[in-house]
């Protein structure tokens, strides 16, 4: 738990999820995140053709997917689950760094491979 903790994870007891009577030592929004970062590792070089502005995109509406699901929990305009939570991590996730292994890969063809 100490672990998960010193990631910035709230760790709040009702947001994650529970094996063998055992927290996770991370929320379901935080699992989420890790599942699509770890998940875009191996998917990377099926993006790595994409265009950088459609990466971004796709990027952007994932973060704006979790964090509207976020400020409406926070706003009580609706009670988030769980499942819902871990959804929009995997999806913030993946795409966020796919986003950015894509844009460092981008940078440096641009810099070093003259035209």
């Amino acid at each position: 738990m100490r672990l998960g903790a010193k990631t910035g994870c709230h760790q709040m007891h009702d947001r994650s999820f529970f094996w063998k009577g055992s927290q996770y030592p991370l929320c379901a929004r935080c699992t989420g995140l890790l599942i699509g970062q770890s998940a875009a590792l191996f998917l990377f070089l099926l993006f790595i053709h994409f265009d950088i502005r459609f990466l971004l995109c796709l990027a952007a509406a994932s973060v704006l997917i979790m964090g509207i699901d976020g400020l409406g929990q926070m706003k009580n305009l609706w009670l988030s689950t769980n499942p819902r939570r871990l959804v929009t991590g995997i999806l913030c996730g993946l795409f966020v760094t796919v986003f950015n292994l894509n844009l460092i890969i981008w940078l440096v063809r641009s810099r070093f491979i003259p035209k």
